[in-house]
Order: C-alpha cells, then structure tokens, then sequence
C-alpha cells in the first residue's frame, strides 16, 4: 500500500518542486518625504512604545497614527525589533496577536491569520517601502523569499490585519505586511554587526548611510546568514516499515542567504532595488521522505524601482513608480533516497529501481514589469482623497523539468534529463484603478470610503470596497468600525500545472474572495498604561481546492469550491515608563470553520497567548524577554492521533552597551527552558510523518555591532 501511495505522490510533489505542496485550507510607497515626517514625528514621545502614540502608512497609503488609523494594526519598531533580538520578519511576526507560524515537511514556514491558514501563506501580501513581495508563481512572499529577510536596516514593521485589496489589490486578503526601511538621515554613517551560535550559525551584516549635500541621500545594507541548524530526531517518515526509510534519522536544515539592499534618494527622485539569494536543505522533504545533503532549494529573487514625486502645490502631488521583479527557482529535489524500488501493483507487478535516489527539477523564472500613477489632493480642509492607476505584466518563461525517471509512467532513467513538463510559459495582464477618501467628519470623527478595480487577462474583473469609521468617543477612548473586501488570484500552479497524476490545474478558476468586519476599542486609562480589545468576523466563499476526477485514474482538478467562516477576538494590555520599561500581553480567540459540514478547521488552536517584557537595568544592560503559549490544535477528520497539546516557549535577550563608545553586545537564548514540541503532520488520517515536525530546542545566539 505504500508503495501505491508513493507512486501516486511521485509526480505530485515534483510537479510543486519548491513552489508549493498541496494547499490546506485555506504600497504604499514611502515617499522620501513622508519617511522624514514619520521621523520628526516620533521625536521625543515618551511613551514611544504604545500603540496609539506609533504612526503607519500601511492602513491609508500616507502617514497616520494608529489611533485614527481605519485598520486594525500592529507596529514593531527599530528598538523593539533590536531589543528582542530579531534576525528576521519571522522572529518578528510571531510576536504579532492574531499570528501563528509552523512548519511544513519541506522546512517552509506557514503563517497562520485568525484562524486561516495555508501552506503557501499566499493570502498575506507582503511589501518593503510599499514594494510587492508576492511571487505570481506561488502567489506567496512568505513561503520562500520574505520570511528571512534581515532586520538591521528597518526602521519599523507595519502589520495589518483584515482585508486590503481596496488599496493593494490581490493577496491583501488577511493581512498586509509593509517593512518601511531605514532613511540614510536615520543611519548617517556605517554600522558593522557580526555574531554566531550554536548548529554553526554565522551572521555578518553592513548597513552604511549619508546624507550628501542638500539633495543626495545614499543608504543600504548587506547581510549575510548561514546555518546547518539543529538535527531534530525523526521517529518514521512516509517509507517507514520499507527497508528504503532512513528513519529514525534527523532532519536537515541546512540554510544559506545573501541579502542586499540599496536606496537613492536625489530631490524628489528616489531608487530601491533589493536582492536576495537562497540556499536551503528541505528539512525532512517533500515526500515526507528523508534523504541526503543533495535534496534543496536554491533561488534567487530582486527587485527594482523607481519612484518620483511631483508636488503641484501644498495640496496637491503626483507620485510615479516604474518597477522590475525577477524570481528564478533552480531546486535538486530528492524525493526518495538511493537505491529506492518503486513497485506498481499491475499484473504482474512493475519494478522500477533507483540507485542514486528519485530526483527530479522543476525549473521556472518569472519576471513582472510595472507602473503605478497616483494623486494625493487634499481637496479641503479635513479631506484628503487618493486616486490611482496600476498596470503590471507578469511573465512565466523557461519552465522546465528534468528528473531521471519519467513522472507519468515513474520508469527510471538512467539520468538527470528532461521529460514531461509541469508547468508551462505563461502571462498575466493586469490593470487596477482605486480611490479612496479620508474625511474628517467631526472633530473626533474620521469616515475612510476607498473602492478599488481590478482586470485581470486571465480571470477577468474584481471590486473590492473598503469602509472605516474612527470615532474618539473620549479623550481617551477610540472605536473603530470597519469593513472590507478582498481577493486572492489563482497562482499559476493552480492555473496551469500539468503531467501530474495527482492534481491538475485549471485555467478557468476564480479568484478566492473575502468579507470582513471588525469593531475595535482602546483605552488608554493613563498615560502609562492602555488596552485594546478587537473582534472580527470573515467569511471566505470560492475557495481552491480539489475536485475528484469522475473517470477511474485521472487526476483531481483544482476548483473553486470552499467557502470558510472564521471570527474571534483579540484582547491587548500595554504599558511603559518612559522608553526603558515597557511590556505587552496579547490574547487571540479564533473559531475557523468548513461552512458546508460545519467542521472546526484543523491544526489551528483556538487560543493563543504572547506577552513582553523590556527593562533597561542600567544604562548599560538592557533586558528583553518573550512568551508565546500556543494552545491545543485539533487534527483532521479521520486521524485518529491525539489533538496537538498546548505549549511555551521563552526568548531572552540581554545587551551591553554604553561601555566602549557605540560597541554593542547582545546574547539572545531561545526557548529557555527548552520546551519539546512539535507542528502537525497535515497528511491526514494515513500520517506521513506520525510523529509530527518537531521543532527546535533551546539555542543561543551571540551578536557584536559597533557604529562608525
């Protein structure tokens, strides 16, 4: 029987290659000029780290402070993010109420929503300076190009949670992720930071600055991470009980990047260009099958653009970007070890051998080219309206696939060469028109309106709206009143994949779509301490998923066909002295649910918990330190395993400084106390993995930065 499935699954997960495994269930651009209003307009608060005292751009497209920001939003800072001892967006983003990350058996990480959670995390968008990260060939960012990018150069992280594609369009669907960098004013100079850890992790980073003359601004940064991770033990995997498994074994997570990041600024002229190269092992592997050194991933990902501010008068500007994308993917995945026997139950039986192993990759590039024009017009006093258009081509070109066994009959060959293909070229148009109006209704009344278009060549056309009331009810009392809509493309692995015996794409599927609504309130009971409570409710209808074939031995068909129900609440308490103390306690409720049988999602927990403690001891020592308690998570239907049990974890991180002019040290332990768990095995009732992914232990990292 195990042999059945692996033949099954063969040609399934090398047709995902690194792009994708089957799917569970489910900018602004930072103008010059309004990342220097950001900044003057944080000097000197005292109570820096309270939510209602932070700015964001993300909600409106310009700056605005969270209190009379129509979203529900979190803002990480440059200080919080350094105090906690950050190496990447995911070290941040598990902090954030609302958010979950786990694991998939190829060593990507899945972030979780409010309940809504995918192994591609594709319905989160993801921006640096209002710059899309998402990739047309996932639809995802976070899957394989965002979740690690480097720290040191951002100035502050923007998270919005709930819908919006009425100003970003596609994959703005449960959240925007918008990372605003870091000004050359704000660095004005060169800072070098080195550091290392245990399972042989290094870290090198650059980040230099400076402002020339009047109108020449030059800043950007150079990091460089590399790690072979911990070796977590692996009990069976999906060959267990054959004599080809490697398990009990470990898992690899071996991992390698290069990251580099520029900005010019001259006058109103500004340039941003981003380049990332990966190197990573694929943790136990894609067939849940553990093999060797030669099974990962290798892509590389950049970006470039160019934006100019033409202000007519005070009240009234232009703002025009050009932009270039380019991803390429060149994966060695080893799905099943050396000397594997594949044995199809015909009669009689088909032996295939495979003495170095069954390899397979799934080569593709992808490249969009872009434009984006849009006017900000303060039309009267209290109003302030937002008119833009967008288009955007994006190109899938030198798909390819070479394995050394043929993926439709599984007959070995007797080397790495091309066969059947699976995927093909492909191209999407896309032209977009959104506005949006702010206006200040009473003096404590703020009404946000935006509505946005989009047409799509290869799906057609989509309107998305947006409404927002924010309403000061007291000096110290704001509720929020908000509604909006959202949609997520298909990818074009949904669209287009084929030659696989599994799942087939669908070039005539919708998008997936969203509704939600949201009512907040925050208190601020005085000026050292402040609370917010949050409820939402989404309903999600066309989801994709897959539809059984109606002929015996032809493959499943992505379709629209699910339809999701998820609501909660988020509970928040915050407070500070000054900026040396400052703690935050988060609670998330969430209840996602399958409309049609109304079945509770799996592998979601309905309760989490976070909570953070900074102390500055003296001025030399800062202390940092940060809970996560995640809750029970239930299985799927039909796997009869125990519900995932709840867990804590603790991060601390001390840092040394004011000792030796701008010498820094920081010493972070994560998981302290050594916590053993582990994230689902989503195969369902027939467990691949049985003993699900575990995670890591206790490890310690060690950073030295100084400032010239």
């Amino acid at each position: 029987m195990k042999k059945k499935a692996s033949a099954a699954c063969v040609s399934f997960v090398l047709c995902l290659g690194t792009g994708v495994v089957a799917q569970g269930a489910d900018a602004p651009q930072a103008q010059p000029d309004t990342v220097v209003a950001l900044n003057e307009q944080t000097d000197g608060k005292e109570l820096l780290m309270f939510f209602e005292e932070q700015d964001l751009v993300t909600a409106t497209k310009r700056p605005t402070s969270l209190r009379k920001a129509p979203a529900i939003a979190t803002v990480i800072t440059a200080d919080e993010i350094r105090n906690m001892g950050a190496r990447n967006l995911l070290d941040v983003l598990k902090m954030v109420p609302g958010f979950g990350i786990s694991i998939t058996e190829f060593g990507a990480s899945m972030i979780e929503v409010r309940g809504v959670r995918t192994q591609l995390s594709e319905k989160i968008l993801v921006m640096i300076d209002g710059h899309s990260l998402n990739k047309n060939f996932t639809g995802s960012a976070l899957y394989n190009v965002a979740g690690m990018l480097p720290m040191e150069n951002i100035r502050q992280v923007e998270v919005v949670r709930g819908p919006g594609s009425a100003l970003y369009g596609n994959s703005a669907f449960v959240a925007t992720i918008n990372i605003i960098t870091r000004n050359a004013e704000e660095i004005e100079g060169l800072e070098i930071k080195a550091g290392g850890g245990d399972s042989d992790s290094f870290k090198g980073n650059l980040v230099g600055g400076k402002a020339i003359g009047d109108k020449l601004t030059v800043s950007g940064s150079l990091d460089h991470y590399q790690t072979h991770g911990q070796k977590l033990a692996v009990a069976a995997d999906s060959l267990t009980g054959t004599p080809f498994s490697q398990a009990p074994g470990a898992t690899n997570q071996n991992f390698k990047q290069t990251d580099a990041f520029l900005k010019v600024g001259y006058g109103d002229l500004s340039f941003r260009s981003h380049y990332m190269s990966k190197h990573q092992n694929f943790y136990i592997g894609l067939a849940s099958a553990l093999t060797d050194d030669t099974n990962k991933e290798q892509l590389e990902n950049y970006w470039s653009e160019l934006a100019y501010n033409l202000h007519f008068t005070d009240t009234l500007a232009l703002n025009v970007k050009l932009s270039y994308d380019y991803y390429e993917q060149d994966p060695n995945v080893k799905l099943y070890p050396n000397g594997y026997v594949l044995t199809i139950p015909t009669v009689p039986p088909t032996v295939f051998t495979y003495p170095n192993g069954m390899i397979g990759k799934p080569l593709v590039k992808n490249r969009t080219i872009g434009g984006e024009l849009q006017v900000d017009w303060d039309a009267f006093a209290g109003n302030h309206l937002i008119a833009g258009i967008s288009f955007e081509e994006m190109r899938q070109y030198d798909v390819q696939q070479l394995a050394n066994f043929n993926p439709l009959t599984f007959a070995s060959l007797s080397s790495v060469q091309e066969v059947a293909n699976w995927n093909k070229d492909a191209t999407r148009q896309i032209f977009a028109a959104y506005l949006q109006d702010e206006w200040q209704l009473l003096e404590q009344v703020n009404l946000t309106a935006g509505l946005r278009y989009d047409h799509y060549s290869d799906f057609g056309d989509t309107l998305n709206p947006r409404i927002g009331l924010v309403w000061n009810v007291l000096e110290s009392v704001d509720l929020k009143l908000l509604y909006g809509q959202a949609f997520r493309a298909p990818n074009f692995q949904e669209l287009y994949n084929i030659n696989n015996p599994v799942v087939v794409g669908n070039p005539h599927l919708k998008p997936e779509k969203i509704q939600t609504y949201e009512a907040g309130v925050a208190w601020r009971l005085n000026r050292y301490f402040a609370t917010n409570l949050n409820y939402f409710f989404s309903t999600i209808n066309d989801q994709i998923g897959w539809v059984p074939s109606t002929v015996a031995g032809q493959p499943a068909v992505n379709a629209n066909i699910g339809k999701t129900e998820t609501q909660g609440v988020e509970l928040g308490f915050n407070g500070a002295v000054g900026t040396d103390l400052y703690w935050k306690l988060n609670y998330t409720y969430q209840d996602p649910r399958d409309i049609s049988n109304d079945r509770r999602l799996p592998y979601v927990p309905s309760h989490r918990a976070s909570g953070s403690v900074n102390y500055a001891l003296t001025r030399y020592l800062n202390l940092h330190t940060d809970l996560l308690w995640t809750g029970p998570r239930p299985r799927d239907t039909g796997d009869t395993r125990s519900e995932m049990p709840a867990y804590t974890t603790v991060d601390l991180s001390a840092t040394l400084k004011n000792f030796y002019k701008t010498l820094e040290i920081q010493a972070t332990v994560r998981n302290l106390f050594d916590q053993r768990y582990s994230d689902p095995d989503t195969s369902g009732a027939a467990a691949k993995v049985p003993g699900d992914y575990p995670r890591e232990g206790i490890s310690g990292f060690v950073t030295a930065s100084y400032k010239f």
